[in-house]
């Protein structure tokens, strides 16, 4: 996917967006950790970001404008997902480097790892194409 570059226009208008949000931020005082940020505020960081995003900037580029946190800003991004049932993007497939296995675990079956450290042992080739296809 390539991503236009930004006009100085919108460079600028997506300035104004961050330093306003910042500005609210700041007038509104310090309230609470949990109660900082007001809904309305959480829902313009969001949109915010999903702007920031279709222009090519990374979700820590946008968090940085705003003055919060990565982190935050990715829960406020699952909390709106959630909120209005946005299916997460499925995790892609990714490649995989397919090394001879140990003898011992080659007389038991396929050995097929994961994402994340999973590893499911034993499988027949026919077990390990359903797997494979109920990931998808």
């Amino acid at each position: 996917m390539s991503v236009a570059p930004m006009k100085e226009a919108e460079v600028m208008e997506m300035k104004e967006q961050a330093e306003k949000f910042r500005r609210q931020v700041l007038e509104r005082g310090e309230v609470g950790p949990r109660t900082r940020y007001t809904q309305e505020q959480r829902q313009e960081a969001v949109a915010y970001l999903r702007v920031r995003q279709q222009q090519g900037a990374s979700r820590e580029e946008a968090a940085k404008e705003l003055g919060v946190s990565s982190w935050t800003l990715s829960r406020w991004g699952s909390a709106a997902r959630r909120a209005t049932q946005e299916e997460p993007a499925r995790a892609a497939l990714v490649p995989v480097e397919v090394k001879d296995a140990r003898p011992e675990a080659r007389r038991g079956g396929l050995v097929v790892h994961g994402p994340g450290g999973v590893r499911v042992e034993g499988l027949c080739v026919e077990d390990a194409v359903r797997l494979l296809r109920g990931l998808l």
